[in-house]
């Protein structure tokens, strides 16, 4: 029994799992009471994804042989698979009760540990298994991809560097740099660990699928199509790529291919329901829209609905019944998602209203009087700023369509910049009063590394857009490093403006818009800024478009654009609802079709359910102001 009980150990490990269990069929068959035999069968079991079948097996291994710490930690594995994650502990607790010095055990103890959210205590089992063993790389990577996941990336990057004293090629660890360095925006870096791992392991499906990350984060969409088809074919069943890759289709406009790939991506995992967020933006829902149906049965089917697990879903089924004009039951899904996720989120109002003020604070008259920094001449930089929804997608589409301009899209490069300047200078204070103690060389520093990446995205391009919208905190610096850069503020209905934000799940940021109150009191600072901004700057900086405005005349607003920014006329502004470009943001459908008003006076639609919203605008009816245009 012992004989193919190792032989069938063997022809496992070469891969060969039939041969492997004929040979351990065998053993059982001569001595039914073979442990080794039995965990070896479990363990083939396992490989083969037939969890169940794997538990009988250790099972009935620990039967015979109760101290068998291997056959605890094997069956630890199995459980954790079938989602009994409790019980997968008990086993790992016994395999290292058995035998302390156990790593594997406590580096899957860990893993569980982690699963289930408790991550003092996976940190301590995963230290655990490396003081064990100092070799243990595995477990290094493990650690590194938990401290990473709870917003500890330099820690996790240093637990990466000792992982890389072990093994300089080691792919997993390239792979978990890569995406550390992902987290931190640090794109450069990350490109360069996910390539050393493709130059490692050409056919590594994860090396691809991080690397094709980057490249959608970077906005090199086409790219990262290659990439994710090239993750897709090695590896059909990773579920954040086929997501991932529906995304990016959808962002260059093949949205038929992007539908398809959602419905092929929930096939694979109906439990993936952030999906459904991505498919909801593509269609005008129906009432009989076979989407809608299956979200409403997975609803009438939750244990609990408003549980963390749905939140997405309850966005995605709210959109579909405003959609349909069911907007009772739709306002009802936005509130439950939007509650949930402002449960997850720490947003202090008091330290936000703080900042604004201090920025008003800081850049006040004296301080454009005293002209800190000459500033560079050029006129390339356009910044289109506003709060989201507010049109500004429309507004750059109309831009980016004309032949001496590039749409660069929401690009983090300027604050990217100033956190470089702070960690080359670390006793510079953070923004807004780190222009207090700038001196001329810092601020050249900025204003050139700035230009010197936005410039290489489209060499000779006449005028570059950067809608990142946020850049509203840094307009008074901005203007100081490119006095005859162009400001375009999008504004809208603000009701309208806020409505929008708080029925969408943003990917970050944005933590003010899942609540009513507290989106209407930050649109309120964020409205008083931008008076302080028209107040402090000279004429002709920066001008004010009203999304209904655009809506209700196209060309006439078009062409202030175009004179606004100091390019000559071009018809091709009004088609670019036609363009091939890629879009990002949460209006990437929308810009694939002619300018539409159905989304003026939205708010009219759910009556007094917005009322906290209207009393925090500080309004006294329920319409708000649009604005007007303004030079």
């Amino acid at each position: 029994a012992q004989y193919f009980s190792n032989l069938g150990e063997l022809e496992r490990q070469r891969g060969k799992l039939q041969e492997a269990g004929i040979a351990l069929r065998a053993a059982i068959e001569i001595n039914p009471q073979h442990p080794q035999a039995l965990n070896n069968l479990g363990i083939l079991h396992y490989d083969r994804r037939e969890f169940d079948e794997a538990v009988a097996c250790y099972e009935k291994a620990l039967a015979v042989s109760a101290d068998y710490a291997e056959a605890h930690n094997n069956l630890g594995n199995a459980l954790r698979a079938l989602g009994r994650f409790d019980a997968a502990i008990d086993h790992y607790q016994s395999a290292v009760l058995i035998r302390e010095n156990y790593p594997e055990a406590y580096n899957n103890m860990a893993s569980v540990l982690r699963d289930q959210g408790h991550v003092a205590e996976a940190e301590h089992a995963y230290r655990k298994a490396i003081s064990l063993r100092r070799d243990y790389i595995e477990a290094y990577v493990n650690l590194a991809a938990m401290l990473d996941g709870d917003d500890h990336g330099d820690e996790a990057l240093r637990v990466l560097g000792e992982a890389l004293k072990i093994n300089a090629r080691h792919t997993p660890t390239l792979i978990q740099i890569a995406r550390t360095q992902l987290r931190k925006m640090n794109y450069e870096q990350a490109e360069q660990a996910a390539r050393l791992a493709l130059q490692n392991e050409p056919n590594s499906a994860d090396a691809h699928a991080v690397l094709a990350q980057i490249l959608h984060e970077t906005d090199r969409l086409h790219d990262a199509i290659d990439a994710f088809e090239a993750t897709l074919r090695l590896k059909p069943s990773l579920i954040e790529a086929n997501s991932m890759y529906g995304v990016c289709l959808k962002s260059v406009g093949r949205l038929d291919e992007a539908r398809a790939q959602f419905i092929r991506t929930l096939e694979l995992a109906p439990a993936a329901l952030g999906v459904y967020a991505n498919l909801a933006d593509l269609d005008k829902f129906t009432p009989d829209n076979p989407q809608l149906k299956a979200m409403e049965k997975i609803f009438a089917e939750a244990p609990d609905p408003a549980s963390d697990r749905y939140l997405p879903l309850h966005f995605a089924i709210g959109k579909a019944y405003d959609d349909i004009g069911d907007y009772g039951k739709a306002f009802r899904h936005f509130k439950t998602g939007a509650d949930l996720k402002r449960a997850k989120l720490s947003y202090d109002e008091a330290q936000t209203f703080g900042f604004f003020d201090s920025i008003r604070e800081v850049f006040n008259a004296d301080y454009f009087a005293s002209r800190p920094f000459e500033g560079r001449s050029t006129p390339v930089p356009v910044f289109i700023i506003g709060m989201p929804r507010s049109g500004s997608t429309l507004v750059e589409q109309v831009l980016s369509n004309h032949p001496d301009t590039f749409g660069a899209g929401e690009i983090k490069e300027f604050s990217r910049q100033l956190n470089a300047l702070r960690g080359r200078f670390p006793g510079l204070p953070k923004y807004p009063q780190i222009v207090q103690r700038m001196n001329a060389a810092q601020y050249a520093l900025v204003a050139d590394g700035y230009l010197s990446k936005v410039t290489a995205l489209a060499p000779g391009a006449a005028r570059i857009t950067d809608k990142l919208l946020t850049n509203y905190y840094f307009v008074g610096l901005l203007h100081t490093l490119f006095p005859n850069a162009r400001f375009i503020h999008t504004r809208r209905n603000p009701v309208d403006t806020c409505l929008s934000a708080f029925t969408k799940l943003f990917k970050d940021d944005m933590p003010h818009s899942y609540d009513l109150g507290e989106l209407g009191r930050y649109y309120r600072k964020y409205d008083e800024l931008m008076a302080h901004w028209e107040a402090v700057l000279p004429p002709g900086v920066l001008k004010t478009f009203v999304y209904e405005d655009v809506v209700d005349d196209l060309p006439r607003m078009a062409r202030e654009l175009i004179d606004f920014v100091r390019l000559p006329w071009n018809d091709a502004c009004l088609s670019f609802h036609e363009s091939s470009r890629p879009v990002r943001t949460a209006s990437v459908v929308q810009v694939r079709k002619p300018v539409y008003s159905s989304s003026v006076g939205r708010f009219r639609r759910y009556g007094g359910a917005l009322q906290p919203l209207i009393d925090a605008l500080g309004y006294t009816d329920d319409a708000g102001t649009a604005g007007r245009s303004s030079g």
